[in-house]
């Protein structure tokens, strides 16, 4: 079993994690950046409104430049939604001080921002996984930290250790923090599109239809290749439309029903490709934020329903939020025992929960807003939830 030694061991290496480690190794902190997956799995994408682009330019560097696409970011012209009635609401960015927001291909984004850390001085361990952790009696340290990878156990000692293993909360959950919020069943059914027509539309599309909504936005791939499209259905796990969507027929069948997105990938002639991915897409958060010398950055600390477009946003703002902070309280002259009263730690704790109640209204008035449907299943849930804290 090997020992080594850090700063801040960070557990997740997607964009939460890496943004901490980015910001951490930039102010000379010496930090492990554990990923549990060797090779990149399938990850849905995301739109981000053109208030985004500031923060990702931030960690990634100019957007405007020829390799922005090979980091996984493409410019979208505005929303589309029909939302709270059958007509169509758009919202053009070329009207924004930005002019564009942005789609987001997972894969290439979330390998773009690990890089980034390497480049600064953290270190990166692919394919190991995070097995469990205790109060150390090492000197200097205050956690004995247990990751494995399939043929061996290695044992790192850190002052300090952050979650962002996203929702499943990895660390939370072994220090035996209750995750809280609202106990909905939001699920997300993926499906890729291919078309090798032209397909000019840049727009971002959303759709609520009578249990759940719709979303799908064009991601353009390099010169020669086929026009790709992620179309996504949302509704809850229980409901008969979430068991039909996980099929391709019972997916295709909910897809002709819709008003606005089947019609488009008609018009450019897509077809499916890939089988039907499927991910949690529910609001939950952790009872307590952080801890003495702990911290969960991320959908760790809090997941939000997709229909907020704040995922990556969020991870990326509080993770430099989190890194300054934990910078802050492992150099404070004054208080450095990194306890939860630490003033830098009390200060992430009050703003994550700003940003939980920020995003309920935010979120309870989206759903408020829409009542064609309000007797259906998944509508009532959310206007019954409208009160959760």
């Amino acid at each position: 079993m090997s020992n080594f030694g850090w700063d801040v061991v960070i557990i997740g290496a997607g964009p939460a994690g890496s943004a901490t480690a980015i910001t951490l190794a930039s102010l000379g902190q010496r930090v492990l950046l554990a990923d549990e997956q060797s090779v990149a799995k399938y990850k849905l994408g995301e739109s981000l409104p053109p208030a985004s682009v500031d923060i990702v330019s931030h960690f990634l560097g100019d957007l405007d430049s020829p390799d922005s696409n090979a980091i996984g970011v493409y410019k979208t012209a505005g929303n589309i939604s029909t939302w709270s009635s059958e007509q169509q609401d758009h919202a053009d960015f070329f009207f924004t001080a930005k002019g564009f927001g942005l789609c987001i291909n997972r894969l290439a984004f979330d390998e773009a921002l690990r890089l980034h850390a390497l480049e600064l001085g953290a270190s990166l361990q692919r394919g190991i996984s995070f097995d469990s952790c205790a109060r150390s009696s090492e000197s200097g340290f205050n956690w004995d930290i247990f990751l494995s990878t399939p043929s061996k156990v290695e044992h790192h000692r850190a002052r300090y250790i952050v979650d962002c293993s996203g929702r499943r909360a990895v660390l939370g959950r072994m220090l035996d923090i209750p995750i809280v919020g609202n106990e909905d069943k939001l699920f997300a059914y993926a499906q890729w599109f291919s078309t090798e027509m032209e397909d000019d539309d840049y727009f971002t599309r959303i759709e609520a239809v009578a249990n759940g909504w719709w979303y799908t936005n064009r991601v353009p791939t390099s010169e020669n290749k086929q026009n790709q499209r992620l179309v996504v259905f949302y509704t809850d796990r229980d409901l008969p439309d979430g068991k039909k969507a996980a099929s391709p027929e019972g997916f295709n069948g909910l897809l002709r029903e819709t008003a606005q997105i089947a019609p488009l990938l008609q018009a450019s002639a897509y077809e499916a490709s890939g089988a039907i991915r499927g991910a949690p897409a529910n609001t939950q958060r952790l009872r307590e934020f952080c801890g003495d010398a702990w911290m969960a950055v991320g959908d760790a600390a809090q997941a939000y329903d997709p229909l907020s477009s704040q995922g990556i946003d969020k991870a990326l703002r509080t993770g430099s939020h989190a890194g300054h902070l934990i910078h802050y309280a492992l150099t404070d002259e004054v208080d450095n025992s990194l306890k939860f009263d630490n003033r830098f730690i009390q200060q992430y704790s009050q703003q994550q929960q700003q940003l939980w109640d920020s995003y309920l209204a935010q979120r309870n008035y989206y759903y408020g807003i829409q009542t064609r449907w309000a007797y259906q299943p998944f509508w009532r849930r959310r206007q019954n939830n409208s009160t959760v804290n």
